[in-house]
């Protein structure tokens, strides 16, 4: 049957900017409480199936604070459209990895893992188009993209109701998310890591360099310091 003239207009629709969250950089995101809601609205309770294919650990590692740990999962994750009648219409498939840094060991697998399963769902969601964050990979695009569709509307009618219309304004990501860019000290100390584990560093070794060198600890120190760290490593002046 596929999906009916309303759900199709709603999903030409374009984003509400009222659902879209921007971090400390001006990234545009769809919180995955959101994209969930939205699912719901557009699709029917039961009208949708999230399926996790695979979930793997990537790495556990210590954290640069004591008794800290850092821990990546990656996530496959399939989702599942139905039409009225419980017909499966269409599935995107698309995953991720999540990353959390500096927590306790078991916070720091739930929410890694928790993390790239959310993270796989949003990327799955954005083929359904613009309601699922589409044009927000255009630099943060909130006017549709894809604008009409050849195939399942009839002649214009006036209803036009967008269920989005009355959400209230999202104000911050799910908790089982990561905001990569809020701190840019804390990436420039995940690119450390990923050097550190191509090169076979141990991560104690490259803290004790990086306090030896003046720098003071590596845990609190400003982004400027960590990229400095990092060019005296790549140029060798630095030995690990």
């Amino acid at each position: 049957m596929g999906f009916n003239e309303r759900q199709i207009r709603q999903l030409l629709q374009p984003i509400n900017p009222k659902r879209v969250v921007r971090d400390g950089k001006g990234n545009a995101h769809v919180a995955q409480q959101d994209v969930t809601a939205h699912l719901s609205r557009i699709f029917g309770f039961g009208g949708w199936e999230k399926q996790v294919v695979s979930v793997e650990l990537v790495f556990e590692q210590p954290g640069t604070k004591p008794n800290r740990w850092d821990v990546c999962y990656k996530a496959l994750v399939k989702l599942t459209l139905f039409d009225e009648d419980g017909n499966k219409v269409t599935s995107f498939e698309d995953g991720s990895c999540g990353t959390a840094l500096n927590q306790s060991r078991g916070d720091a697998h739930d929410l890694a893992y928790k993390s790239a399963i959310s993270l796989s769902t949003k990327r799955a969601a954005k083929d359904a188009g613009d309601q699922f964050g589409l044009s927000l990979y255009n630099k943060g695009q909130t006017t549709a993209i894809v604008k009409s569709t050849l195939i399942g509307l009839e002649a214009e009618t006036d209803e036009k109701h967008d269920v989005q219309s009355e959400v209230e304004q999202v104000v911050s990501l799910g908790n089982d998310e990561i905001d990569r860019d809020t701190n840019p000290a804390d990436h420039a100390r995940d690119e450390l890591r990923s050097l550190s584990m191509s090169k076979g560093w141990d991560l104690n070794a490259v803290a004790s360099a990086f306090h030896d060198g003046g720098s003071g600890s590596l845990a609190t120190a400003s982004e400027d310091q960590v990229r400095s760290f990092l060019n005296l490593l790549k140029s060798g002046a630095v030995k690990i």
